[in-house]
């Protein structure tokens, strides 16, 4: 259903206005949230962060240093998803549910990390020296060797003892 003149003209006011959020604008007209915030832009409405007088949320730099730092954080979780696993295997209290559901979640962590370790752009390239990028790159990947041993071990083990207990 189109809006007409009036109805835009009162929605452009609340809109700008600012006191009712993008849910409440779409509820009262029939629209989605997201409908709203299109039709604004469309239409060249001033942003409400601008009117409200808060500033845009700015994301976090991808610097080849800030993905090299959160690689070593993901290998770190990993590292401690891996301890769980070798503990629980200890305990006997690892079955093969609970080693499949895992070994989703490793193999799901070091795609995520793999991701971020990466992807190096050209700009980025020209900013660090080669060297720089190097270490990064040789830390990231002797980490990831040392998930991927540890993970095989694991496997290794469980079919060792027998798989399910």
């Amino acid at each position: 259903m189109a809006l007409d003149e009036a109805a835009m003209a009162e929605l452009e006011r609340l809109y700008c206005e600012g006191e009712l959020t993008l849910a409440e604008l779409g509820a009262r007209f029939g629209r989605a949230p997201t409908s709203i915030s299109r039709l604004a832009r469309s239409r060249g409405w001033p942003m409400r962060w601008d009117s409200m007088g808060r500033a845009p949320r700015k994301s976090m730099s991808s610097t080849p240093a800030v993905r090299a730092a959160l690689a070593v954080k993901l290998c770190g979780v990993i590292a401690k998803k891996l301890e769980q696993m070798e503990t629980a295997m200890e305990r006997g209290e690892l079955g093969s549910e609970d080693l499949e559901r895992d070994a989703k979640a490793v193999a799901s962590m070091i795609g995520g990390m793999e991701k971020v370790a990466v992807t190096v752009p050209d700009a980025d390239k020209k900013r660090t020296s080669k060297t720089e990028d190097a270490d990064r790159e040789d830390n990231v990947e002797r980490l990831q060797r040392e998930i991927i041993a540890r993970f095989e071990q694991i496997q290794r083990r469980w079919n060792a003892e027998g798989g399910s207990q």
